[in-house]
């Protein structure tokens, strides 16, 4: 079976274009130092988060080497690049006073540059950069 042809494309150093379908900003989120309760509290922290700028997905798939992903998006209908970055912005923010109101820490770096791009590649072999 023929995978399918996804595209990528830079906005700057932290944000893409997946698939002209939405602008991807990804963290790479260190919970080795966490316990088992802490991270699981941490989870739910993050999974009720809600913007009106972002949404966010969690990827888990490395925790057993010590990382979670989030992945920030912003749905590209009727978005100019400009106006997503924008958006990023004020939904980071969000989150970022989200976690302080409810006692969450969050350590986080964005990935950058090539770092997005295997991290994209990963779940998107066939992956065409524009």
């Amino acid at each position: 079976m023929e995978h399918l042809q996804r595209s990528y494309q830079v906005i700057n150093e932290q944000m893409i274009l997946f698939n002209e379908e939405y602008y991807l900003t990804v963290l790479r989120v260190p919970v080795d130092a966490y316990g088992q309760e802490a991270r699981t509290r941490l989870f739910n922290l993050l999974y009720a988060f809600d913007s009106s700028d972002i949404a966010m997905e969690i990827d888990v798939s490395e925790e057993e080497q010590g990382v979670w992903y989030l992945q920030l998006l912003v749905p590209s209908m009727l978005t100019l690049p400009e106006m997503a970055v924008k958006r990023m912005k004020q939904g980071t923010e969000a989150l970022e006073a989200y976690l302080l109101d409810n006692g969450g820490q969050l350590a986080a770096d964005f990935l950058q540059g090539d770092a997005i791009y295997h991290y994209v590649k990963r779940y998107n072999p066939n992956l065409t950069i524009i």
